[in-house]
């Protein structure tokens, strides 16, 4: 149990996070929300304010919450002076302990919403101590944040975007690039490239701030084909200025159906991989972070870290929930949240069902009681994309090590071999248990010196015709 700093610095600092408001400060709100129609903890406001009810009621009892969503919830009735709503020895703290936003550096136009923000603080620290350690001999270049589809890996990089905008970091540009497409195929490598000059030229590395030339001299008028050239522009911007280059969804760029592959880019993604050879090779001062769904088997390991989210804590979890005014108590939230292991998404999913659904009418208890199985069909969805890409022996390995693994029995790897005669050690260890690592499918731990699977994937996995 962590003890907490009583020095008064140490008061100070927490004091400057949080806001809570004052007696004449809820007279103005309750006069402003009035006006729109809403109740105190109507939905409506706390979708405007992407918070949750919970904390709205938090907000009405002059309770301490963070500083951002204060300001959000008094800008969602429309009160732009915020400062008035607070307490008075908030605005005091407020003026001496809290630093200005970085004025270099901007937010991508294109940044995803973070909504109800709950859990990964922990994770939070490290991405900010990993990109921002310049203490290290050689110090990391690339941070992959990788886990199951609907971890939070998006959410979570998002969130470290604008905790930096708020904070003393040292990059002046920010590109926030999207590898998803609705076809779930690759965007073309000609458009990626385009659309990272064109983001940073439109922020503080402009052509009138940044040399744009190409190691022959040539000026910025390069043919639209000529991506070689292209690509050593934008690394002259890179060295120039310390930039932050956001590439979210690497997982579509990968192999999929060969498990010796698992993680390596795809052979029509090759212009890709040299891109990235590129970008991590060659010094500079920027820094990239990478999310995907599988580990990045091809990132130099000297200068790379990687971020695995296995799911929010319990505490987390039941923070989540309540935002849905779900009825059932905190153990039965907990219970709820342990079922999916902290998985946000499928939480959320779970959360939104019990609602709706008449069956249940909100009460988390029934649901407990009704659902033995966890994979509802929106769920399942999230799982499906990531067993569409395993190959034939991975499917038939998860298929078994479900039907066989238990709390009593974990997995060690003489289970996992007694499960897979037809192969060879090597091809076990090296091959299969290897992709089925890289994909985030089957977890080791190593104080406990045994396998895991996720129970989402189990349960998939039990569902699958056993081979």
């Amino acid at each position: 149990m962590q003890t907490r700093d009583r020095t008064p610095a140490a008061k100070k600092t927490a004091i400057s996070n949080v806001l809570k408001a004052s007696e004449a400060g809820l007279k103005t709100v309750n006069s402003a929300r009035y006006n729109l129609g809403w109740n105190k903890s109507d939905r409506n406001w706390s979708k405007a304010a992407l918070t949750s009810t919970s904390t709205l009621k938090r907000f009405w009892q002059r309770h301490p919450i963070k500083r951002e969503t204060f300001i959000d919830i008094c800008k969602a009735v429309g009160i732009d002076n915020w400062e008035d709503i607070c307490d008075l020895s908030e605005k005091e703290s407020l003026k001496t302990d809290v630093r200005p936003p970085n004025s270099n550096f901007s937010l991508p136009e294109n940044l995803p919403l973070v909504r109800n923000w709950v859990g990964y603080a922990r994770e939070l620290e490290i991405l900010k101590s990993q990109l921002l350690n310049t203490q290290r001999n050689i110090p990391i270049v690339a941070i992959s944040i990788v886990g199951l589809a609907g971890t939070g890996k998006t959410t979570l990089a998002s969130h470290l975007l604008r905790q930096l905008e708020t904070e003393n970091s040292p990059f002046v540009a920010a590109v926030w690039v999207s590898l998803h497409s609705p076809a779930n195929q690759p965007h073309p490598f000609s458009w990626i490239v385009n659309f990272i000059l064109s983001s940073l030229a439109d922020s503080n590395c402009h052509p009138l701030t940044c040399p744009l030339f190409g190691t022959n001299g040539t000026n910025g008028n390069i043919s639209e084909g000529n991506y070689l050239q292209k690509t050593q522009r934008l690394i002259n911007i890179l060295k120039h200025k310390p930039c932050l280059l956001v590439f979210d969804g690497m997982e579509t760029l990968l192999q999929t159906g060969d498990a010796k592959n698992a993680g390596y880019f795809a052979d029509d993604c090759a212009d890709y991989t040299w891109f990235f050879q590129q970008l991590l090779e060659t010094e500079h001062q920027s820094k990239f972070i990478f999310t995907s769904r599988e580990s990045l088997a091809e990132l130099p390991p000297g200068i790379s870290y990687e971020l695995q989210l296995r799911g929010c804590d319990r505490p987390s979890t039941v923070t989540l929930l309540k935002s849905f005014d779900l009825a059932a108590s905190e153990e039965e939230l907990a219970q709820l949240g342990d079922r999916y292991r902290g998985h946000p998404q499928a939480l959320e999913l779970v959360a939104t069902l019990i609602i709706k659904d008449n069956q249940f009418r909100g009460k988390v208890n029934r649901f407990l009681q009704d659902r033995d199985w966890l994979l509802i069909r929106d769920i399942e969805k999230l799982i499906d994309e990531a067993f569409a890409g395993l190959s034939d022996l991975e499917k038939i390995c998860i298929s078994r090590l479900s039907s066989c693994q238990t709390g009593e029995y974990p997995l060690s790897y003489a289970g996992i071999a007694a499960q897979m005669p037809e192969v060879s050690e090597y091809e076990l260890k090296e091959i299969i248990i290897q992709a089925l690592k890289r994909r985030q499918l089957l977890e080791y731990h190593s104080e406990l010196e045994t396998f895991q699977l996720h129970p989402l994937v189990k349960e998939k996995g039990n569902n699958a015709p056993h081979c």
